[in-house]
């Protein structure tokens, strides 16, 4: 059992709450609209909360002079130009967040707006020394918005508005992705998910009157389709909503009596009697995908079911940092582990870093306190037990790539067992990829169970960086009957007589030792697991009580061999 230092808490960052906070930029601009970003949190920084539109900051956009000479910005060194009445713009890199703000805020600036200097969706910022003398909104956008509002950013006259829309519009509907309810998981593995009895999915959505108008005839519309067909399309009944109130609105819960392998659109619509202000936030989607192979809380790319990257999170200043996924499932003995997929990156600030030589360690851990669930007064992470391991060293700078990462040897999970799968990374400078786009927010609210949990900096977070922060991990499965398949050495077995009703003979070199047998049925469910102890040449297994069908025996004996023989059961 691997020795860790086990504080807990639930999320490292904080929840979203009840209003939405924009990025907007505004008419006339040609780039008008709004932007993805973080933003900085109360709390470590003396910032006001952006939720509440006391807040909120309209003003023009300036980008900073520091005296540095850098094409772009960083404001590292003091601030140069006159910021007052202005959004201050500049970029990442070299120090830390608090200072670059902290500065264009002795500037005169009434906000800021840092560019991302890397690939990939703006990341989390931590407040650092002087975070905490920060009382200005800070966001970060990314890359590639930075680039489209440069040349903005540098005239000084385009405003853009940061902070809550509520009252901002008259008529303004709209949810997040936190308020829908979504799979349980973004990837299933389909032989888990059999029937309505194994895999279903709650629909339904909070709405919210942002707006200062009240507004009637609300209609929430849901379509879930698979492979260009569509299986699903319920509509609520209308319902009125008064300004600045939110409403939850369920609908039908999805299931079918068998699931096809594949990508499933979800999509969430709502709609009103007045035309709304601000419509991009009407529609949102929840996909998730059911697979053959894997299992994964992030979002796997449609055409490669590779784990979505959308940005490698910056880990502090910990040398130690567990990323994980929990998975349970009162089926779980149908499958097997073969391995992780994972991707991450290494810091670029002030220079860059390579991956090249960089550890990675998989484990899994069979999670042993004994909770119900997070709301549990016992809920606790605290006793894990490592049952399988792996390492993978780079050996090229694969940045934000995909690698596979087998264990040496495959094995079986046991049925509604809890189990962590986690990756392992050393140093300051390696951060894991994580899937910002899948937020588990409305899921977590009301059911209470854990979705990736994270150790760092000597705690464990049973929600990790929040339920909108989902490492970019997938575990790869493979059905239990096929573990004789994927280990080696095997025996070649025979069995007789063959079909049988009773008695099946099964001839064998082995004379004397112990062997674990595992009995798994065509659907792969594993219906029976013995130790047995040989005395001699033959082992006979009764299959009077099983039912008519074909079974796998897969037996595993003393000295690392294994062998499997297919038997047909008749009555």
């Amino acid at each position: 059992m691997k020795k860790i230092v086990l504080l807990l808490s639930l999320s490292l960052l904080a929840t979203i709450g009840g209003a939405q906070v924009i990025f907007y930029v505004q008419a006339p601009s040609p780039n008008e609209g709004n932007y993805d970003f973080t933003f900085a949190e109360t709390g470590t920084w003396g910032v006001g909360d952006l939720n509440d539109p006391a807040s909120a900051v309209l003003a023009p956009m300036l980008l900073v002079e520091d005296g540095s000479g850098l094409e772009n910005p960083n404001a590292c060194t003091p601030v140069v130009n006159d910021l007052t009445g202005h959004v201050a713009v500049l970029y990442r890199g070299t120090c830390e967040f608090g200072t670059k703000a902290l500065n264009a805020q002795n500037a005169g600036a009434e906000a800021v707006i840092i560019i991302n200097n890397l690939g990939g969706a703006p990341v989390a910022m931590g407040a650092g020394a002087d975070g905490g003398s920060v009382t200005i909104p800070v966001i970060m956008i990314s890359a590639i918005d930075g680039a489209l509002l440069r040349a903005e950013a540098e005239a000084g006259t385009t405003e853009v508005f940061i902070g809550s829309k509520n009252g901002l519009y008259a008529n303004d509907l709209g949810f997040t992705a936190a308020d829908h309810f979504r799979a349980q998981s973004f990837s299933n593995v389909q032989l888990l998910s059999q029937d309505a009895s194994e895999f279903e999915m709650e629909v339904g959505s909070w709405i919210r009157n942002y707006g200062s108008n009240d507004q009637t005839n609300i209609v929430l519309n849901v379509t879930i389709g698979v492979e260009g067909g569509e299986l699903y399309n319920e509509s609520s009944d209308p319902v009125s909503l008064a300004s600045g109130d939110s409403i939850f609105i369920p609908l039908p819960t999805f299931s079918q009596a068998s699931y096809a392998n594949g990508y499933y659109h979800v999509d969430y619509t709502v709609t009103m009697a007045a035309a709304d202000e601000s419509d991009y936030d009407n529609t949102g989607e929840a996909d998730f995908v059911m697979s053959p192979d894997y299992f994964s809380m992030a979002a796997l790319d449609e055409a490669t079911d590779i784990p979505v990257n959308n940005t490698n999170q910056f880990n502090g200043t910990t040398d130690n940092l567990f990323t994980c996924l929990f998975f349970q499932d009162e089926n779980a003995s149908r499958i097997g582990i073969e391995g992780v997929n994972f991707s991450a990156g290494t810091s670029q600030n002030p220079d860059p870093t390579t991956l090249d030589g960089q550890l990675i360690e998989v484990y899994v851990y069979e999670w042993l306190d004994d909770w119900i669930d997070l709301n549990d007064p016992a809920f606790a992470l605290a006793s894990l037990n490592d049952i399988a391991n792996a390492e993978y060293v780079y050996t090229e700078n694969l940045q934000s790539e995909n690698i596979y990462i087998p264990f040496e040897e495959p094995f079986l999970l046991e049925d509604d067992v809890r189990y962590l799968v986690c990756a392992q990374l050393y140093g300051a400078e390696i951060y894991p990829g994580y899937d910002t786009k899948t937020d588990y927010n409305w899921n977590v609210e009301t059911y209470a169970m854990p979705t990736s949990p994270l150790f760092l900096s000597g705690a464990w977070y049973a929600l990790g960086f929040g339920t909108d922060m989902n490492p970019s991990m997938s575990i790869n499965t493979f059905p239990a009957g096929e573990l004789s398949l994927v280990e080696l050495p095997i025996q070649e077995l025979t069995a007789f007589p063959n079909p049988s009703n009773h008695i099946v003979h099964i001839p064998m070199n082995v004379v004397e030792g112990n062997i674990t047998m595992t009995i798994v049925n065509v659907n792969g469910q594993v219906v029976d697991v013995q130790n047995v102890t040989m005395n001699g040449p033959r082992l006979d297994v009764d299959v009077t009580a099983f039912a008519a069908g074909m079974y796998v025996i897969n037996l595993d004996f003393a000295d690392g061999t294994k062998g499997s023989v297919n038997v047909m059961v008749t009555k």
